[in-house]
């Protein structure tokens, strides 16, 4: 494999991946203090702008398990009333973490 093809590859991949498709984000449900009870929201994550009321949560920055950890536990304390957990990017394992205050 030439230089020139190695260098094309690790970038073509990587795009093709983004292009793909974006994962769904999770959210709590109004009320659901154990975070249990989580429906799928279907959007892309470029495009995607938080339900009405939600916030992102500045002090948070991790994966998938840390988001939904963090979000249960901020609803358990009565920091928030909801929350979502939305990858940074396509493929991402980082979320961002939205609450519901």
């Amino acid at each position: 494999m030439t230089r020139s093809t190695r260098t094309a590859l690790h970038c073509v991949i990587p795009a093709a991946i983004l292009a793909l498709g974006a994962p769904q984000a999770l959210a709590a449900a109004d009320g659901d203090a154990t975070g249990a009870a989580r429906r799928p929201v279907t959007s892309s994550v470029s495009a995607w702008t938080p339900p009405e009321g939600f916030t992102r949560e500045d002090s948070f920055y991790g994966m998938a398990a840390a988001c939904e950890s963090a979000g249960r536990d901020g609803v358990t304390e009565g920091k928030w009333s909801a929350y979502v957990c939305v990858p940074i990017a396509p493929f991402s394992p980082f979320h961002h973490l939205y609450v519901k205050r």
